[in-house]
């Protein structure tokens, strides 16, 4: 008797892939995961750049090397 036979797939791909309900959330998550990966990545670039800027502003305004 073999498992995975030819009714049980065709069974099992009926009541997953083809239910719109499934659907809707597989899309949802392969579209919703990565983007929560992309903006925690870009939210922690805006923060480093943010510091840089600041560093750079104040550093402007009190220069460490004063001509003479």
């Amino acid at each position: 008797m073999e498992i995975f036979n030819q009714e049980f797939t065709e069974e099992f791909i009926r009541l997953t892939w083809r239910n719109p309900a499934f659907m809707a959330i597989a899309i949802a998550l392969v579209w919703l995961i990565p983007q929560l990966f992309i903006r925690k990545i870009m939210a922690k670039k805006y923060e480093r750049r943010k510091i840089e800027i600041q560093k750079n502003k104040i550093q402007k305004l009190y220069p460490t090397n004063i001509p003479k």
